[in-house]
């Protein structure tokens, strides 16, 4: 029997589904906000809209969102994950949800982020999947500090198990292989070591790939406010 102390962890965060509600929320929040700063200088100020360069709208988008997300997440109420680990199981709770994970029943376990933020999830072998989003980065207002500390905790609690019964895959399409403590895939011994299509991509290619998708949003977002724009002109 691996050793592992028996504890109980506790710190703020989302989960993935809150977390992805919180980004289609932040959406017409950005339009609406964004339409009312044209109208404001249409109507206050001798200024076409139509005339203020991309280059300061594009800073505004990202002020915007990154003010509607840290006021969005402070709305969210109940933010309390407590997991309570021993030798044999993870008892998870997360508002009216409860998860009792048998450790033997973990087949994967993806601890990626960055240094502020963590997102911890846990698969088993019957499809179940437990997905943990702790952050203080900018995007990521979730927790605090000390919630980053107590997720790192956690892993050290459960790394005499990972250690004897898990594979960590190496991460090549990471610049970083250990950005905190614990950072990585960790995927069960009985399975071989395989790897998905964005896993295989270089560090190059994944930043190329991620800044693609995040221009074309930006300017399909940005058409739609000008063709808003010129239609009321």
């Amino acid at each position: 029997m691996t050793a592992i102390k028996e504890k109980e962890f506790r710190f703020q965060g989302l989960d993935l589904k809150t977390e992805i509600r919180l980004g289609f929320a932040l959406l017409p929040i950005l339009v609406v906000v964004l339409l009312g700063l044209f109208y404001l200088l249409n109507v206050f100020l001798p200024v076409n809209p139509l005339q203020v360069p991309r280059g300061l709208i594009i800073p505004a988008i990202l002020g915007i969102s990154i003010l509607s997300m840290y006021w969005l997440a402070k709305l969210v109420r109940d933010k309390t994950w407590t997991v309570r680990v021993n030798a044999e199981r993870l008892l998870i709770r997360f508002r009216k949800q409860e998860f009792d994970i048998p450790l033997e029943s973990i087949r994967e376990i993806n601890n990626m982020g960055s240094a502020d933020f963590r997102y911890l999830t846990f698969y088993t072998k019957t499809g179940l999947s437990v997905r943990m989003r702790v952050g203080i980065g900018a995007m990521t207002p979730f927790s605090r500090k000390e919630d980053l500390q107590t997720v790192d905790e956690m892993m050290s609690c459960l790394k005499p198990y990972i250690d004897k019964h898990f594979n960590k895959k190496d991460l090549r399409n990471k610049i970083h292989q250990n950005l905190f403590p614990h950072y990585g895939v960790y995927l069960v011994k009985t399975e071989p070591l395989t790897y998905k299509w964005l896993e295989k991509r270089t560090p190059g290619q994944v930043m190329l790939i991620f800044l693609g998708a995040g221009v074309i949003i930006l300017v399909l977002l940005l058409q739609v406010l000008f063709y808003y724009i010129d239609h009321k002109s």
